[in-house]
């Protein structure tokens, strides 16, 4: 090991400074140090003379912009300790040194100094505007070097953070996927008393809806992230629509022994997207009634003043902690870091409030005097100043469902859904023909006329998109309903604009497929 490695591991981090420091460190002879600050000053430097070698490297920090060196105090130890200094700092660090010479200091060369790496030589007699200019190139790129090292923080905190998130997303993933197996394990036993067999199925699709609203949270978070979202604005009942949510959450509530106060009275209307509106309130109501305990109230109440709605929940649980207040609305934030992860949740519900009241021209702003303090969140959105003259009715909801049976050809290519799916819809009395491509749903299509497709979107060969479009005209389907993982406003509309009928986002629940089917029934009528 040389020297200087040897002085490199002896000498302890730099550490970034948490107090402003001077731009500029200079070790120089009394009288050249006082007229140096004086020109420096003059260019709005900050700089600060140094007495000594250590004092020198005693201020020297992450945080200094240069080191401005007098040539005949640059000696050997000094060298020697610059060196050490600046290879025990970061990567990202290079820090600019500039040693002013005599004309006639041809015994120090550049390549004497070549070792304290970023180096700038000045020449005495020196003119005010080389040594403004000199040291203005020297902090710019120092500047530069911390912009750098921010980036790189940043980027760290964020892996981090991603990191967290990841292992929250596995956590909350496997708790549903383990009743799952354990029911998967049980319905293969023989003779499985029916009772059985029915909460076991309840488990099931209980903890498959959880998992969908896990999918579609990650989902809906990164459509807003990259600018996809689109709201279908219409006159929203913002009373009527925090009042539907509530009612949802009753039974939760009740069973956590969580009392909900509504004082909703007020006739407040908005212009929005009612479904992305609901989501706003149900992510808040959930949030509470999560963090709170039994006994404890959940209070939503609306407020119209000066043109705006508020929308307040409030409840009298754990409250949020000071160093979290700031980023909660972050996506991957989450309060509850406890091993056991009893409140679950990814950390993602605020930050998608916060993106979808954004989108809506509102905001929302959150309260909380601190841990057990309960929490106030707040979202103000424009007022519609009129109410609509007549009702609107969701073009997505299902039709009236009947019993009869349906020809229907089934286009999936994950062969376990197919089969499963062929099941139920054959369970149910209809004749189901299955195809895993696209070129094979459009063969069936254009040798046969089923009353029903039912087709997937991401087929193999060819788009359920494509299929679609080559199923018009006298081969078309009385129905077609896309069956896919794509859920968002925009799928539906593509959907939409390919012939489908109706869009149905996976996991599905079957009820609400079979009333689609139902509705073939006037089209198969004979005339």
């Amino acid at each position: 090991m040389s020297e200087v490695q040897m002085l490199a591991a002896a000498l302890p981090p730099v550490a970034a400074a948490e107090t402003s420091f001077a731009d500029v460190l200079i070790l120089a002879a009394p009288r050249d140090a006082s007229l140096t600050r004086r020109l420096l000053s003059d260019a709005g430097v900050e700089s600060e003379s140094c007495e000594s070698e250590a004092s020198l490297m005693q201020a020297l920090s992450l945080e200094t912009g240069a080191v401005l060196v007098a040539e005949e105090m640059l000696t050997r130890s000094l060298r020697r300790h610059l060196v050490a200094g600046i290879r025990a700092q970061p990567a990202w660090s290079d820090l600019p040194i500039i040693i002013v010479a005599s004309a006639s200091a041809a015994h120090l060369p550049l390549s004497a100094v070549a070792e304290l790496g970023n180096v700038a030589m000045l020449q005495r007699p020196m003119a005010p505007d080389a040594l403004q200019s000199a040291v203005s190139a020297a902090l710019r790129a120092r500047r530069r070097q911390w912009e750098v090292r921010d980036l790189l923080r940043q980027q760290r905190e964020q892996a981090e953070r991603k990191d967290q998130f990841l292992a929250m997303l596995a956590h909350e993933l496997r708790n549903p996927l383990t009743p799952i197996r354990y029911a998967a394990h049980l319905l293969q036993v023989n003779e499985l008393p029916p009772e059985r067999q029915s909460t076991l199925a309840r488990v099931v699709d209980r903890q498959v809806g959880h998992m969908g609203r896990i999918i579609d949270q990650l989902l809906d978070v990164s459509r807003l992230t990259r600018g996809l979202v689109q709201l279908a604005r219409e006159p929203v009942n913002l009373c009527e629509l925090a009042r539907e949510t509530l009612t949802a959450h009753a039974v939760a509530a009740q069973a956590a022994g969580i009392v909900l106060d509504c004082r909703c009275d007020c006739d407040a209307w908005v212009e929005g997207d009612g479904t992305r509106l609901r989501q706003v309130i149900d992510n808040l109501v959930d949030n509470a009634i999560k963090f709170s305990a039994a006994g404890d109230r959940v209070t939503v109440s609306l407020s119209c003043e000066e043109g705006c709605v508020a929308l307040t929940v409030d409840d009298e649980g754990d409250g949020i902690e000071p160093h979290l207040q700031d980023q909660l609305f972050d996506a991957f934030v989450q309060a509850d870091r406890s091993l056991e992860r009893s409140r679950g949740g990814l950390g993602l519900g605020l930050a998608l409030v916060r993106g979808l009241v954004s989108l809506h021209g509102g905001k929302v702003s959150m309260v909380s005097a601190g841990p057990d303090q309960g929490s106030t969140f707040t979202v103000t959105l424009p007022a519609l100043r009129e109410g609509p003259t007549g009702a609107s009715t969701d073009p997505d909801s299902p039709p009236v469902a009947d019993s009869r049976s349906r020809d229907v050809l089934l286009a999936e290519d994950n062969v376990d859904a197919a089969d499963s799916l062929r099941m139920i819809l054959e369970g149910h009395g209809h004749r189901v023909q299955v195809v895993h491509n696209g070129p094979a749903a459009v063969e069936v299509l254009r040798t046969r006329r089923p009353d029903v497709l039912i087709c997937d979107i991401g087929l193999p060969g060819l788009s359920g998109y494509d299929v679609a479009r080559s199923a018009q005209g006298p081969h078309r389907p009385a129905l077609m309903v896309a069956l896919t993982g794509y859920g968002s406003t925009e799928d539906r509309q593509r959907a939409a604009d390919a012939g489908f009928d109706g869009h149905l986002a996976k996991p599905i629940a079957v009820p609400e497929l079979l009333a689609w089917l139902s509705s073939a029934a006037r089209a198969t009528e004979p005339s």
